[in-house]
């Protein structure tokens, strides 16, 4: 992947996690960012994974569970994933933006090339 010191989100590879989130992708030495697109109603089930996950609602309105506490975020409220905890959401009735941090970066996004 290039070093990329400046992009446009037409620059950033995209990623397609879970039907109804397509991500713009921002990959770095230490992290990753992830700027999602989440459609109305979409579920992500609860899962985990080993790095720290954190991020900002840009738009929109969700339910997130993090380690079986939920709380409803709307824009501007912020989460954070320790390594290891189980998470999961639900977008409500509008189309949702987030931004995801995640740290260290993941390795785990794209396919390897062979």
């Amino acid at each position: 992947m290039p070093k990329l010191y400046y992009a446009s989100p037409r620059d950033l590879p995209t990623i397609t996690p879970y039907s109804g989130a397509k991500g713009r992708v921002l990959q770095t030495d230490n992290a990753t960012v992830v700027v999602f697109d989440l459609e109305p109603k979409m579920i992500i089930e609860t899962h985990k994974h080993e790095v720290e996950q954190f991020g900002v609602v840009v738009k929109g309105s969700l339910a997130m569970i993090i380690a079986g506490e939920q709380r409803i975020l709307t824009p501007g409220d912020t989460y954070r994933i320790p390594p290891g905890s189980a998470h999961a959401l639900r977008v409500f009735e509008e189309p949702t933006q987030i931004i995801d941090i995640y740290s260290p970066a993941r390795g785990d996004l794209f396919p390897s090339s062979a």
